[in-house]
């Protein structure tokens, strides 16, 4: 199977740098394929500007964004890489989601007012990381948004039925011993939930 990860993380030497890195490992070490969409330094614009605007669901993407969707067109499966700012994906993430989840290419909507999802991947991953420890994540109910837009109202509506939503916590004051574990699951995801 060929995945694609997308990650939305400004440093290549970020924990979720490592993280990606990790779950490509287990993939190949499955026998599949990894194509990695680093959109801080592959220099994707977020930007969705009045233009732009007017051609959505056109079919007819700007380049950039076109070769975006042929990456998608072109993997089995996606995984999103990504920390939690400010209680939701970064803007950078939103912006790809915004630009390249277009209308007639992610989705249609249909005359009953029901959303169809185009996208034939068989499985989405959505590895998150956040500074709040597991306490505070759940305390305060940061997950279920999360898992609504990003998991149901985006991936599941576009099409893909089976999302995995996996948090990494404290991750900023988190030990060595605790970073090894996230890093060896991610490993394991790699390995195992694509098959």
């Amino acid at each position: 199977m060929r995945v694609l990860i997308v990650l939305a993380h400004p440093k290549g030497d970020s924990f979720n740098a490592a993280l990606c890195t990790r779950l490509r490992k287990g993939l190949l070490e499955a026998g599949h394929e990894a194509d990695v969409a680093d959109l801080y330094s592959e220099g994707f614009d977020p930007l969705l500007r009045g233009p732009e605007l007017d051609t959505l669901g056109s079919c007819r993407p700007l380049p950039d964004v076109a070769a975006y969707q042929e990456r998608i067109l072109s993997a089995q499966a996606l995984a999103l890489v990504f920390p939690l700012w400010w209680f939701g994906i970064p803007a950078i993430l939103k912006g790809f989601i915004e630009r390249v989840f277009q209308e007639e290419f992610a989705f249609r909507i249909m005359s009953t007012a029901r959303v169809q999802g185009l996208l034939k991947h068989r499985k989405a991953l959505i590895l998150c990381t956040t500074g709040a420890s597991s306490l505070v994540y759940r305390a305060l109910r940061f997950e279920p948004p999360l898992k609504k837009i990003l998991g149901e109202w985006t991936l599941k509506s576009c099409g893909i039925r089976d999302v995995r939503q996996v948090v990494f916590y404290d991750v900023v004051t988190a030990n060595e011993n605790t970073r090894s574990r996230y890093l060896d699951q991610a490993y394991q995801l790699g390995l195992e939930y694509f098959q």
